[in-house]
């Protein structure tokens, strides 16, 4: 008797339970209905299909290539083909200027530019970096003679710095925009990934009965896999000798400021000219270039479009 009244016990709290449960898991399959899917969730997949054709990583829906034009992107200047940029790209000049500034300025590029496959932590070491330069190489191209010069010569800080320094100002500008270049290029990942799926929308656009088969598959996976391999080495590399180079400049700035205590003011009045003239420089190079972009889209220049990529593609 005891035996059965205490399965008859365990029989009706399993009971209990198994319909407590089963309301739990049914109140939870209602409440995942009618909430995430139909707000968060939803919002968050729209939001990954825009960064993704917004990056110009996919530009083809597999499910409509019939009906195929290519994704807008006001983040990626090289979305198009020259013969797709002239029948669809309409963006006006200070979208394009936006891009180019987003590509070739270095705030611009750390704060605004959020691509899903170059972190912020990246960019904004690079910022550092190039800031740290310009303060660097502003030290180490103030020469004695301009020293010298500035003890004998110059009364006003600001009138020498603009008459004598101007030398120093834009060699140091040029070298900013070569490390700018070079590191922008090491940690660039984008393009490789969307060179990859541009070949196989290529042979979508030729050929309509075109299958990507999971041998094909495999292989961009593969390829991307590879291509993710690389990219941790080259960071590794980026992060390293940035590291190395601004214990230099951290050094050789100390040693200098220390030697030469009276030149503080004039050396950081240099460096604030020297970014401000890197800045202006951008800022006239990109909307130089926006212009020439919109004048190969209109006028059916494909060897000035050409160029225009291709001083896009190399920063």
């Amino acid at each position: 008797m005891i035996i059965n009244s205490s399965n008859k016990k365990n029989r009706r709290k399993n009971q209990k339970f198994s319909t407590h449960s089963i309301s739990k898991k049914n109140m939870n399959v209602k409440n995942i209905d009618v909430l995430p899917t139909q707000g968060k969730e939803k919002n968050e997949i729209k939001e990954k299909e825009n960064n993704i054709f917004n990056f110009c990583l996919i530009n083809i829906n597999l499910n409509n290539i019939k009906e195929y034009t290519p994704k807008n992107s006001n983040i990626i200047l090289n979305n198009y083909t020259f013969e797709e940029a002239i029948k669809y790209d309409m963006r006006q000049l200070c979208v394009i200027f936006y891009i180019f500034l987003l590509s070739k300025q270095a705030i611009f590029h750390a704060f605004l530019f959020k691509s899903p496959l170059e972190i912020f932590p990246l960019r904004f070491c690079l910022l550092i970096f190039i800031t740290s330069s310009d303060l660097a190489l502003n030290a180490l191209f103030y020469f004695d003679d301009k020293i010298s010069e500035k003890y004998k010569n110059a009364k006003n800080i600001f009138l020498f710095t603009f008459s004598n320094n101007l030398t120093i100002i834009l060699l140091s500008t040029f070298i900013g925009f070569i490390f700018m270049t070079f590191f922008t290029n090491l940690s660039n990942l984008t393009r490789n990934i969307r060179d990859i799926f541009r070949e196989e929308e290529e042979k979508i656009k030729k050929e309509k009965n075109y299958c990507i088969t999971e041998k094909r598959k495999d292989e961009i996976l593969k390829q991307i896999e590879l291509i993710l391999k690389k990219y941790k080495i080259k960071i590794i590399i980026l992060l390293i000798i940035e590291f190395l180079l601004i214990l230099f400049f951290a050094y050789y700035v100390t040693a200098f400021c220390h030697v030469y205590s009276s030149t503080q003011l004039s050396w950081l009045l240099d460096s604030f000219l020297s970014m401000l003239s890197r800045f202006a420089i951008e800022l006239f190079f990109s909307l130089l270039f926006g212009k020439l972009y919109r004048m190969a889209v209109e006028a059916n220049l494909e060897c000035l479009y050409n160029l225009v990529i291709f001083f896009y593609c190399f920063g």
